[in-house]
């Protein structure tokens, strides 16, 4: 019976320190769900839900809309990043200023299903959520904006750059998109899949028992197949799913933030994107973190402060008054 009850009271001590660590990991990060009203788990198509973070200020008339997609390599991550990823700061500021934040899910890659194109098809029905349901969340059309980081800022460009009938037979009544914020992206996905890097990663697993390689082996996961066995098919992947390949004179100003040691992404992708984005006379800025890597992995804290400005000041510089 003692042994019983030491029992219950050990797992009591570690749920409560569990809990207690949880709320003291929310608290450190500035969690914007701490603030203001927040209206969770709305479906938005079958199978995906988004969360939305009211303005914790009314500044306007009507809520401008800024678009979270999470990071997670297209193989994990959760709508309930943006409490915990690495631009709080920014996003409770622009809560402040009378935005609302929409933070949907997106289908991530399975063992035997690449997520593309259906993520990119995710992102234009979440937008088309917004602007289905303006009217009931009072968001506001003309300032609607996105924003991403990793995986989910390839997204956010894929759906600022290119058209739903890109991806599907499906026309989607979507709202205009102001700007776009790309935080260490992939841009180009042929020269991701050829870093030295991946190839080196890639010869690793190939040296793997086949039942244990087809769980580890996040390219075929991502791809649908083996793009080893079909270069064309895979070079067709690639260039289908780059933003870099989607940009025109009327693609949304966007800013770019990459840290120059990123292992994961390399900030070459950045600074390709942004030379097309200037060859089109296309409004950007880019702003490379020395010394930081994916995630923002070694970032000093006068720069992540900078990098809370940055954001903030690019998504206001965008506001747009009707009523000056």
């Amino acid at each position: 019976m003692k042994k019983l009850k030491y029992s219950l009271i050990t797992v009591v001590a570690i749920i409560l320190l569990l809990i207690a660590g949880i709320i003291y990991f929310f608290v450190w990060n500035d969690a914007p769900m701490l603030y203001g009203k927040v209206i969770r788990q709305i479906t938005y198509k079958e199978g995906h839900r988004l969360d939305i973070y009211l303005p914790t200020e009314q500044k306007h008339n009507k809520n401008a809309v800024i678009v979270f997609f999470h990071g997670g390599a297209w193989v994990s991550g959760v709508k309930e990043a943006v409490n915990f990823n690495r631009v709080n700061e920014a996003i409770n500021v622009l809560r402040d200023n009378g935005y609302a934040i929409v933070s949907p899910n997106y289908s991530l890659a399975s063992r035997d299903k690449s997520p593309f194109p259906d993520c990119i098809n995710d992102a234009f029905d979440a937008l088309a959520w917004v602007k289905e349901n303006a009217e009931l969340y009072n968001f506001d059309l003309d300032n609607v904006g996105l924003i991403g980081e990793s995986a989910g800022a390839h997204i956010a460009l894929m759906a600022a750059y290119a058209k739903p009938l890109d991806f599907s037979n499906s026309i989607r009544n979507l709202p205009k998109i102001n700007y776009v914020v790309d935080i260490y992206g992939p841009t180009d996905l042929e020269k991701i899949y050829h870093m030295q890097s991946i190839e080196k990663i890639n010869q690793h697993i190939k040296k793997l028992p086949k039942n244990i390689r087809k769980h580890i082996d996040i390219s075929q996961q991502l791809y649908g197949f083996d793009p080893e066995k079909d270069s064309i098919k895979s070079l067709f992947f690639q260039k289908k799913y780059s933003p870099i390949y989607y940009l025109s004179a009327n693609s949304p100003p966007t800013l770019i933030i990459h840290g120059n040691e990123d292992q994961i992404v390399p900030v070459d992708q950045s600074i390709y994107l942004k030379k097309k984005l200037d060859s089109l006379n296309i409004e950007s800025q880019i702003h490379i973190i020395d010394g930081v890597n994916h995630a923002f992995r070694g970032i000093k804290h006068e720069n992540k402060a900078k990098v809370q400005i940055w954001i903030s000041e690019f998504i206001m510089k965008y506001y747009r008054d009707k009523n000056p």
